[in-house]
């Protein structure tokens, strides 16, 4: 509601998305669209928000807070802003990162179209991080089982069986999906509609949770010295950039269907790039055993019991602090990088001049 307010008091369109599923009190949820900006620009900037439901907050309030700010007037010559607002409302609304099928829909980009590489190492964890135990599972043991596997498994190991993507356990973490989501054939729709032809864009997809807290980490699925890893460290000197492939040093790995890598592949090599935006919370511990309980309460709780609706709650404060310190750098952080992300898309409209009709 925040942002379709300051959509209005902008004057820019909003177009409406709904799905097919309510919200806790039964109200309608969407995937809101604004564009500001010329329909015709050769470049756009494309900010998502909320793939991850439960990260969807500060992305939200930088989307209105660049609605605020930016009008189209201010835009560079040849650029425009595409702002799509909540990708994933079911789990921004209930609080989860997955969305109601519990689909992960990042990992889950024409998920009908291909059959992403099997992750067998998450079979071996699926049952250690998804107990269906009668009562709140007890985090001192998830810890402890998972640093007996780190010691014999390596961390990296067990990093990427948890977090790269699974598709074999429908109730288990990060699960990709059978098929494609409703969410993502709607982005593919606006993709279609509204990136594709373009002679060049930028896709933000902003998050929060990696990296250092209230820090702002770009990551890339591209290798360190790759086109894409050189254009986010020439236009955002103030980030962390981590490439997630061929980087010995990387703290996260690449993942299988992957949204913004998604929307980039649609548009000729060379023109589009692509980054997730994380802005850091807590450590990766910390939110590994709250999403742990958080899932639990989801399969096998009651979130009106208090010590369930508590565990929900701490799950939302690993991505969401309840912490105005950590708001104001998220705002400031974010604020940078949206305002940089513009200017770099002039850099891409430039390009797009450059190069002939058509290449």
């Amino acid at each position: 509601a925040r942002c379709l307010l300051a959509a209005s008091a902008a004057g820019v369109p909003v177009a409406h998305h709904p799905l097919a599923v309510p919200g806790p009190d039964g109200e309608l949820l969407s995937i809101d669209v604004a564009e500001l900006g010329p329909s015709d620009a050769e470049a756009l900037l494309v900010v998502l928000s909320g793939v991850h439901g439960v990260e969807g907050f500060a992305p939200s309030a930088l989307q209105c807070d660049l609605l605020d700010r930016v009008g189209a007037d201010d835009l560079p010559a040849g650029v425009g802003v595409l702002l799509v607002h909540a990708v994933n409302p079911w789990g921004m609304a209930w609080w989860r990162r997955e969305n109601e099928s519990n689909v992960d829909l990042n990992r889950n980009w024409r998920r009908s179209d291909v059959e992403p590489q099997a992750n067998d190492a998450y079979d071996e964890v699926h049952d250690l991080a998804c107990p269906a135990t009668p009562t709140l599972p007890d985090v001192d043991d998830l810890l402890g089982r998972v640093a007996e596997l780190a010691a014999a498994r390596g961390g990296a190991w067990v990093r990427d069986a948890v977090t790269v993507g699974q598709y074999r356990h429908p109730d288990g973490l990060h699960y990709g999906g059978a098929h494609t989501e409703a969410s993502n054939r709607v982005l593919e729709q606006v993709a279609g509609d509204r990136i594709v032809g373009r002679r060049g864009a930028l896709i933000v997809d902003l998050h929060t949770g990696h990296g250092p807290r209230g820090v702002l980490t770009l990551l890339s699925d591209e290798p360190p010295g790759s086109d894409q890893d050189r254009f986010l460290r020439a236009h955002f000197p103030d980030a962390i950039v981590e490439a997630t492939t061929g980087n010995p040093a990387a703290t996260t790995g690449a993942k299988y269907g992957q949204i913004a890598n998604g929307i980039r592949a649609l548009l000729p090599a060379g023109s589009c790039w692509s980054t997730s935006a994380e802005i850091g919370t807590v450590n990766d511990l910390e939110q590994l055993a709250a999403t742990y309980r958080s899932r639990w309460v989801a399969f096998h709780g009651d979130r009106t019991v208090p010590e369930h609706a508590a565990a929900v709650s701490a799950y939302r404060c690993c991505f969401t602090p309840d912490d105005h310190g950590w708001e104001r750098e998220a705002i400031v952080r974010g604020r940078s990088l949206l305002d940089s992300a513009i200017q770099a898309t002039q850099t891409i409209a430039a390009d797009a001049d450059r190069r002939p009709t058509g290449a």
